[in-house]
């Protein structure tokens, strides 16, 4: 095959896509393309980094040896290469090096830009914004909006009032908290489509018009149907459901949750709407069909209209005001900063992008942009694509005309080559679109018949048949995943599988699916898993892989406290106020910015700087503002943080490595921020918080991360033990965004709730697309994870029972176990496990021998001379302090045991949003389900409950905890425990009087279990309250202990 042949391989995982995408490069460099002509771009520096690694090291070790010469130069199609040809195009790649295009879009993208600014409406120089420095530009952005000298001026009130009506009201005590999370979400849509004609526009969604709009008068409505309901007919239970329905809707507003009788008739009257509209009708109330005709038909059918309507007026009206919000910050934004030659990354492809037509930075930049391609195009010969299946169709515009003419080139001299794995297509939340594989290909085709050659790479060199057996047996059975997720998901999911084949059959290993009870149960099997393969201690590579970030930061914290393991969470650390020193630090900084931040002020005192204050003289915040502001303005904040790291440091303990390493970090991160020029404390502040960090890798520590970063990698052993959740097609919360089909953005809308959304025409089509996206990256991202493992591969989840949501484990459950639910015993090493599904050798890892100590890559543990190693203590969590170390017969086959842990979890969520309770309903949102919403609801509203959520009596100032982590050492164990609810009483002055702990229990008790509950429970509460008479300095009998039992409004006494 000429290497000059335009194509597009897709690459299934662990398939050899880098060794492709370089074998590649080395072809055409062995047919004479010049280094620097040739353009081969991917997502990550990373990736870019390693793609150049291999291309030297390719040739390299053909220029070193003949053999490798002589495979190198078949793979080429040029046999007649030896060792001295190689070499010469060693020479050329390593002198062209200043000049290759061998790197991210991003970068590529930026180098265009700071090539031919004049042309694309930019005055001259610009500089590149990190996230960092994006964000303190935002900050200083919104500082600029709300600074005032008198009163309001007529933008700042335009701004407040686009923002309650994008709110719909809704208060907030963290207004800047809220306004960041308000643009995280609708900055990028605006700027995809600023017109407000898109946004919240009935007309564009609803071109041929929308029954419910506008909605009818509710009071009308409700007045005729109550004339014309069948009263006469009812049961004495259907009677009282229709008078709780109109008292509910009496107090209902548009934007309001449903009551239960709302709910329950509204729901039932949507699923046969269409038969009401006929006039004859049969609506399912209280298990029992009411029959509704012709008056009663057109009643209801108007209450419904007007609950559909008012509810989509007030998610007009709110998408409207998002848009008047964010077009107000980004006015201030543009004038600010990009205007000054600021940009991002994104603001760099929107300007490069021909047909977003330079919206943001330059209306007279399009004129130009033609002229920019023709001198491009006069550079490059050959494209090389990576990861073609995250691609956004906004990077593909960039490049389309360029690609265009080397793939038109009438002399067979250019080529296009893109490689990708719609499999892997796990970024379409950020615009990837898989979509543009096969659209690219019929474009191209379409013009030239085999203009383009498609190749398939199916073969793993990765995974040992085990594993790809068990992948084979998730993915590729096209009637479970059509059972599963009927519709264009699983379509376009069985279109694009292929089976795959292992190219290494004589690799070892095994895949396994293993079950544990709960959450705690998962992570132990974790642990046993990792001690009985003991794969660091054979030189294997492992890693646990997560869904979140704050997973994977928990489990290798457990792993590390509970096992003695080396885990390392590769996820972004806020270095700077992980730690006791780096929040002294700040709040030393807070209280020189802010001298009447008392708290601020009391921190520092009370930390390691209290001396240090006293020492150098400050003995006032003003002291402490003119002493740290003057050392900053003469000085800089990196000399300024230095000074006063190294100040405390004669107080850390000789081997308090962690603290060291932080207070280096400390410095390392001001030194960023000087680079900026601002001085300003508050900025530095915010600045130094939002820092982040990743914990460095290495071959000797058990790797814990998320999927999406595990993407590329791949380790001789995987546990995913984080599989839970909702089901794989759920639409993504935020702005619907309709597109049409040249990716445009048609209209923009706050989605109204499910129930309403399925039952109207437009909305359902969109929520179905929106599904399934979802779920194909859903699958996506499990098949990116099952894919990591080399030799093992184990999955922990909890047994489906009788759930019905569409999630991972109830896909395992359906092509793996053939939808059985019993468990079995798997084997795994000398350990019986509970499992459900296993391939391969048990015993696979004892051919693998054990490193001798000096052998295996150890970990360094530093101890001072002179001090004792530390003491390892045994562990306990508080909900397993007097607990029965078995379980019951009743309690392991009970198929609800799922269902209530899921239940539990969102009420103890909802409740942990209220900090005192008063008349106004909460506002919830769509967190959980709505029956774990009414408990939370008839909790906060019991009479018997009221003292947990009132604030103390007369003088007494209240303070809540609210999900309060601690870790404490009590009668030599170590402790680990989250208290639900602490509510503290001071006095006026301050003084901490007493504590009273509430821990929420949401199981399904009878009478007579609720006195055994609480004495199960006092272990617990004891713990509770030492931890509590610990944290708050108050002796043990002032702090009270309350269990709460929600299902029955009750709370008793314990711990005492």
């Amino acid at each position: 095959m000429s290497a000059t042949r335009h194509e597009m391989i897709l690459a299934s995982a662990g398939s050899g896509k880098t060794y492709a995408l370089t074998g590649r490069f080395v072809r055409l460099l062995a047919e004479g393309a010049p280094p620097e002509r040739i353009v081969a771009l991917t997502f990550t520096k990373k990736a870019a980094g390693e793609f150049f690694d291999e291309i030297l090291k390719k040739l390299a070790a053909a220029s070193a040896d003949a053999e490798r010469a002589r495979q190198l130069a078949a793979e080429t199609g040029r046999p007649e290469l030896g060792r001295a040809e190689f070499l010469g195009l060693l020479r050329r790649v390593t002198e062209a090096m200043p000049r290759l295009r061998l790197g991210t879009l991003d970068g590529f993208f930026a180098r265009i830009i700071r090539a031919f600014p004049l042309e694309l409406g930019l005055g001259g120089e610009f500089e590149m914004l990190q996230p960092q420095a994006e964000r303190q530009e935002r900050r200083r952005v919104l500082r600029r909006m709300f600074a005032r000298s008198g009163r309001l001026d007529e933008a700042q009130r335009e701004f407040i009032e686009a923002f309650k009506r994008a709110t719909f009201g809704r208060e907030e005590k963290r207004l800047g908290w809220q306004l960041d999370a308000f643009l995280d979400q609708h900055q990028e849509i605006y700027l995809n489509a600023p017109e407000p004609e898109k946004w919240g526009d009935a007309a564009r969604i609803w071109p041929d018009g929308n029954p419910c709009l506008p909605p009818p008068p509710q009071e009308e409505a409700l007045a005729r149907l109550r004339a014309n309901l069948p009263w006469a007919g009812m049961t004495a239970a259907q009677l009282a459901k229709w008078e709780d329905f109109f008292a509910e809707m009496a107090g209902w507003a548009p934007g309001a949750d449903w009551g239960g009788a709302m709910s329950l008739i509204l729901k039932n009257c949507l699923a046969v709407w269409p038969d009401i509209r006929r006039g004859n009708a049969e609506v399912m109330v209280m298990r029992k069909r009411m029959s509704f005709f012709g008056p009663a038909c057109e009643a209801l059918d108007q209450v419904m209209r007007s609950v559909m309507g008012g509810e989509l007026t007030r998610r007009l009206e709110t998408t409207r005001g998002i848009h008047a919000v964010v077009r107000g910050y980004e006015q201030n934004y543009h004038a600010l900063v990009r205007r000054s030659g600021r940009l991002t990354f994104a603001d760099v492809q929107r300007l490069l992008d021909p047909e977003a037509g330079a919206p943001v930075l330059s209306s007279e930049a399009g004129r130009d942009r033609l002229f920019i391609d023709y001198r491009l195009d006069a550079k490059f010969d050959h494209w090389l694509l990576d990861e073609f299946q995250d691609t956004s169709y906004g990077q593909w515009s960039v490049l389309k005309n360029l690609i265009d003419e080397a793939v038109q080139d009438p002399t067979g001299g250019r080529s296009f080559f893109c490689v990708g794995d719609v499999k892997q297509a796990i970024y379409t939340w950020r615009e990837g679109d898989p979509r543009l594989f096969a659209e690219i290909r019929q474009h191209y085709t379409a013009a030239a018949s085999g203009a383009i050659a498609t190749r398939h790479l199916d073969e793993s060199w990765r995974s040992g048949p085990p594993i790809i057996k068990m992948v084979n047996d998730v993915f590729g059975q096209p009637a479970t995943l059509a059972g599963l997720f009927p519709g264009a998901m699983s379509a376009a999911w069985n279109d694009e599988w292929r089976p795959h084949v292992s190219a290494l059959p004589g690799r070892t290993g095994q895949a396994a699916w293993l079950l544990a009870d709960d959450e705690a149960g998962r992570y132990e099997t974790v642990l046993r898993l990792l001690r009985e393969l003991r794969p660091l201690e054979r030189g294997m590579t492992c890693a646990v892989l997560m869904q979140t970030n704050q997973a994977a930061a928990e489990l290798a914290d457990y792993l590390r406290r509970a096992g003695g393991l080396p885990a390392v969470a590769e996820s972004d650390r806020p270095v700077c106020i992980d730690n006791p020193l780096g929040a002294a630090l700040l709040a030393l900084f807070k209280a020189a910015a802010h001298p009447g931040d008392s708290l601020a002020w009391e921190h520092a005192r009370m930390s390691s700087y209290g001396v240090v204050l006293t020492n150098e003289g400050v003995n006032t915040p003003e002291e402490l503002t003119q002493r740290l502001l003057g050392q900053i303005h003469e000085s800089g904040l990196e000399r300024s943080v230095e000074f006063w790291v190294r100040a405390v440091e004669s107080q850390l303990e000789p081997d308090d490595l962690f603290s060291r390493e932080r207070a280096r970090q400390l410095v390392d991160a001001a030194r960023l921020f000087d680079a900026t020029g601002s001085r300003e404390v508050a900025e530095f502040v915010a600045f130094m918080e939002g820092y982040t960090l990743r914990e460095q890798e290495g071959a000797a520590v058990v790797r814990v991360m998320t999927i999406h970063k595990s993407k590329g990698l791949g380790f001789d052993v995987v546990v995913l033990p984080d599989l839970e959740g909702q089901r794989l097609d759920q639409a993504r919360d935020g702005l619907a965004v309709h597109k049409s089909a040249d990716r445009s953005i048609n209209w923009v809308m706050d989605m109204p709730p499910k129930a309403i959304a399925e039952n109207d025409a437009v909305l359902a089509s969109h929520l179905g697309e929106a599904q399934s996206e979802a779920g194909y990256e859903a699958l996506a991202l499990f098949y990116v994870g099952l894919t990591r493992a080399k030799r093992g591969l184990y999955l922990v989840t909890e047994p489906p029972g009788d759930s019905t949501s569409r999630n991972y484990p109830r896909l395992l459950a359906a092509s793996l176990a053939g939808g059985s639910e019993q468990p079995r015993e798997v084997g795994v090493g000398r350990l019986r496990l509970k499992g459900a599904w296993s391939e391969g050798d048990a015993l696979w890892h004892e051919a693998i021998e054990l490193a001798s100590p000096e052998e295996t890559p150890a970990r360094t543990v530093h101890l001072a001379l002179g001090r004792p190693a530390a003491r390892r203590y045994q562990s306990l969590r508080p909900s397993a302090a007097g607990e029965e170390k078995f379980t019951k017969a009743a309690q392991l086959f009970s198929l609800r045991v799922g269902d209530s842990a899921d239940f539990g979890i969102t009420v103890h969520r909802l409740l942990a949003q209220v900090d005192w309770w008063r008349d106004e309903p909460p506002i919830f949102g769509e967190i959980g389900c709505p029956s774990a919403q009414a408990e939370a609801k008839a909790v906060l509203n019991a009479p018997e409950l009221a003292a947990i959520w009132s604030q103390p009596s007369g003088d007494r100032i209240g303070e809540v905890w609210r999900e309060r982590s601690f870790e404490m050492i009590w009668n030599d164990v170590w402790v680990t425990g989250t208290v639900d609810r602490v509510v503290i009483e001071r006095t006026a002055g301050g003084e901490i009087l007493r504590a009273r702990i509430y821990d929420f229990k949401t199981d399904r008790l009878s009478t007579e279990q609720l006195n055994a509950a609480v004495a199960k429970h006092d272990g617990q509460m004891q713990l509770y309250r030492q931890a509590v008479a610990r944290l708050t300095g108050l002796p043990l009998s002032a702090v009270e202990a309350w269990v709460v039992f929600t299902r029955w409004r009750r709370m008793v006494a314990a711990g005492c």
